[in-house]
């Protein structure tokens, strides 16, 4: 019998939607596309899987349609690094196999119920609201994952994130509680190794949905740059 206990406590979380997945499936002539589709998501979630099961003290993830949710099993601030390493890999994973995908990170309570099917909770609304308002392909923090890690002395701009120019709609650009993944960690004098898969998916993509992809290359073009000069200068 399935458990309708519900249960309550404050996480970190992650809301991920893959864009145009909607289209695919409606399309008349989907047959190859949902194929592709198909061998994209089971190669993204084996990844997915095998990087929670080695984190599987501190992270956990549920999936539905184009939707991937991933949060942390308590609310300690040690389990925000493992659960920060699953997403980045979860998104860099994703635009490596082609799937455009954006998400946005948020704290505070989440609230499962019927054996974890359920999902409910202040957190993964702020994830989903935020989530939904990005104009391009990427990961943010919402303004209640920053204030969190201030709070205990973490510092997004030293986790790979940037606070400036970030590709949003209704949520100002300019907010300086909201913080957007460059796509590096580290130091490096590589390119962007998601930059050729960008453009590529930016080729292909419809007219309408060409903006995202853009604004996706400008914003890494501009601020992986930035990231190598500084760790450069460092050196």
């Amino acid at each position: 019998m399935m458990e309708n206990n519900w249960n309550s406590y404050q996480a970190w979380v992650a809301y991920f939607d893959i864009l145009g997945f909607k289209s695919i499936i409606e399309h008349e002539d989907q047959s190859f596309e949902l194929e592709l589709l198909k061998r994209k998501l089971d190669e993204v979630i084996i990844k997915l899987e095998k990087k929670i099961e080695a984190k599987s003290k501190h992270v956990k993830y549920q999936q539905y349609a184009d939707t991937f949710i991933i949060y942390s099993k308590t609310q300690d601030v040690v389990d925000y690094g493992p659960f920060l390493r699953v997403c980045k890999d979860f998104i860099s994973n994703c635009i490596y196999k082609r799937l455009p995908i954006r998400g946005a990170i948020s704290y505070g309570e989440l609230i499962f119920g019927h054996d974890k099917k359920v999902l409910i909770g202040k957190a993964f609304l702020e994830s989903y609201v935020y989530g939904e308002d990005q104009n391009w392909i990427g990961l943010i923090l919402t303004p209640s994952a920053s204030t969190q890690l201030l709070s205990n002395n973490l510092n997004p701009l030293r986790h790979g994130f940037i606070n400036q120019d970030i590709p949003m709609r209704k949520f100002s650009i300019f907010d300086d509680k909201i913080y957007a993944y460059i796509f590096i960690n580290g130091s490096t004098s590589c390119k962007c190794p998601a930059l050729p898969m960008l453009k590529e998916m930016y080729s292909k993509a419809p007219k309408k949905e060409k903006a995202k992809y853009k604004n996706t290359i400008k914003f890494i073009e501009k601020y992986y740059k930035k990231h190598q000069l500084t760790s450069r200068r460092s050196v």
